[in-house]
């Protein structure tokens, strides 16, 4: 996969919640959570769940097959010490969000 910036929308298209997009062919899930935006992968790493359809409470983030707890300001680290939930990094400038 590239290591470029790649754009995925405008800020507008990110409103509170969860946004399926893809980045260079992979699912990736672009959530505005409290006000701050965040990009991690759509498959969870213990079974494959849609991460696009997870609960959230803040910036932590639950599967919603089996309920892994991931927290997104922590590099994804699941709360019980599980695999992590693979985040990207997310920018917005004048108006354009890019993930990497």
């Amino acid at each position: 996969m590239s290591e470029d910036w790649q754009k995925v929308g405008d800020e507008g298209q990110f409103a509170q919640g969860l946004h399926l997009v893809k980045v260079n062919g992979r699912k990736v899930v672009i959530g505005r959570l409290d006000g701050e935006l965040h990009a991690f992968d759509a498959l969870c790493p213990h079974a494959g769940g849609p991460m696009e359809l997870a609960e959230c409470e803040g910036a932590i983030v639950s599967c919603p097959l089996h309920a892994w707890r991931f927290d997104l300001r922590s590099a994804g680290r699941e709360l019980h010490g599980y695999r992590s939930l693979a985040v990207r990094q997310i920018k917005s400038e004048e108006g354009v969000v890019f993930v990497k």
